[in-house]
């Protein structure tokens, strides 16, 4: 009987594919870190504010320019975002201490219904209008791309401030108070 002829594989191989791919995998990772940490922070600015009319989930009409003259947070949200749900507690506190201040929100609902959206308004008895933009038309205008965006308006109608991400109470007041620090124009 004849031995087998051993096959000898002309791969290459090193110790060092394992290592430099966890390295790689590592240095992707802290990158995307890096942009979800910037997402998150605050960010300033000025710009005009698009006009808008929109209906509510009751039917109401909502139009922007009739807000004018008072502090506007534009609030981009989904039931199906956790830190969108998380958050708002503290808007419709916030809502409630500054409203007889001129502080405004307008809570915009990303692409969902009103029968997927009515239920989370009532459990938490949301006391702002709760916009329907079932189309995303909206949220494509004001080119939002993370969810909770808040735009802070102020009363000039310039956005003063934006937040990607859940935003916390003394966030919260921040922003608010620096737009109804700002002079009425």
């Amino acid at each position: 009987m004849s031995a087998s002829p051993k096959v000898r594989s002309t791969a290459p191989t090193s110790s060092k594919t394992p290592s430099m791919l966890l390295l790689l995998a590592a240095g992707a990772l802290a990158v995307a870190a890096m942009i979800l940490f910037a997402s998150m922070r605050p960010r300033t600015g000025t710009g005009s504010i698009p006009e808008f009319t929109a209906s509510t989930i009751t039917g109401d009409p909502v139009i922007l320019s009739d807000y004018r003259g008072q502090v506007v947070m534009l609030n981009f949200w989904a039931t199906w975002c956790p830190p969108c749900r998380a958050e708002m507690p503290s808007i419709a506190r916030a809502y409630e201490e500054y409203q007889d201040q001129g502080f405004v929100v307008v809570a915009i609902n990303n692409g969902e219904t009103v029968a997927q959206i009515t239920p989370f308004v009532q459990q938490l008895s949301l006391p702002f209008p709760v916009v329907l933009d079932t189309d995303v038309r909206l949220q494509n205008q004001f080119a939002i791309s993370g969810y909770p965006t808040s735009l802070f308006i102020g009363r000039d109608g310039e956005v003063y401030a934006s937040h990607t991400g859940m935003v916390t109470d003394s966030q919260l007041d921040n922003y608010i108070e620096i737009g109804l620090d700002q002079p009425a124009t």
